[in-house]
């Protein structure tokens, strides 16, 4: 499939690269097929482009990196809608927001990106009753875990 994004201009992306949210994703309940780009310049970060609407693109991040001690339970019916029966096969993001001031970046750790990259397929699950934040701060959890 070739599409053309804003930020990465015209790209191949094979089918057998292309996520299906079958819910789309809150706020983008019409987008449904992503893939997840992996650019050498902005690693560990990445990218969850979309392939139905090119000038949408997420900056994702494995919320493990930042935070070692994150965790949340998948309900039975998050497992099923990702055709999933082991969380341990899971890819899990969250979406990072860099504004103008780096020092105040932040990332949604209440909506986790969860893929099944072998199903192809994922949701961002809504943790109800969470301690997390959808603006957990990006710089103070790593200036936080070097001083552990």
């Amino acid at each position: 499939m070739l599409i053309h994004t804003v930020n990465f201009g015209d790209l191949e992306v094979p089918e057998d690269k292309i996520i299906t949210f079958k819910e789309g994703l809150p706020g983008f309940p019409q987008i449904h097929r992503f893939v997840v780009l992996d650019r050498e310049e902005v690693r560990p970060f990445q990218y969850l482009q979309s392939l139905d609407d090119p000038p949408v693109s997420l900056f994702i991040i494995n919320p493990f990196l930042i935070e070692q001690d994150y965790e949340f339970r998948l309900t039975d019916a998050d497992m099923e809608d990702i055709r999933s029966t082991n969380s341990a096969e899971l890819a899990v993001y969250a979406v990072a927001t860099i504004p103008e001031n780096p020092n105040e970046a932040t990332l949604n750790l209440m909506a986790p990106i969860v893929i099944n990259d072998r199903a192809r397929c994922g949701k961002q699950v809504i943790l109800h009753e969470s301690r997390y934040s959808v603006r957990h701060p990006l710089l103070k959890s790593e200036l936080q875990n070097q001083e552990a």
